[in-house]
């Protein structure tokens, strides 16, 4: 019972990662990714790292291979993005 919350957690997390990286602030959902990103630039960061953790402690098998993966892919895709923000489009 308890690896199926971690693996809900991580669903969740990766969810909102994905979301959080194409919102449209003129969406239904914009107010509360517009939230997310006020709390920290940096939430997505946050996200992944929750979300790797509790893939980690959920199921064992695909499941667990494919949440980090995934997680993973989104934290560099999410880091290149930091990165080029902040030290410029040149």
């Amino acid at each position: 019972m308890r690896h199926t919350i971690f693996s809900t957690l991580s669903i969740i997390c990766l969810l909102l990662t994905v979301l959080m990286f194409g919102y449209d602030s003129t969406k239904w959902y914009g107010r509360f990714f517009k939230f997310l990103y006020d709390i920290s630039m940096f939430m997505p960061f946050i996200l992944g790292g929750i979300g790797i953790v509790s893939a980690l402690l959920g199921i064992k098998g695909e499941y667990r291979f494919i949440l980090v993966v995934l997680h993973s892919f989104l934290l560099l895709l999410f880091l290149v993005i930091v990165i080029k923000a902040l030290y410029g489009f040149s």
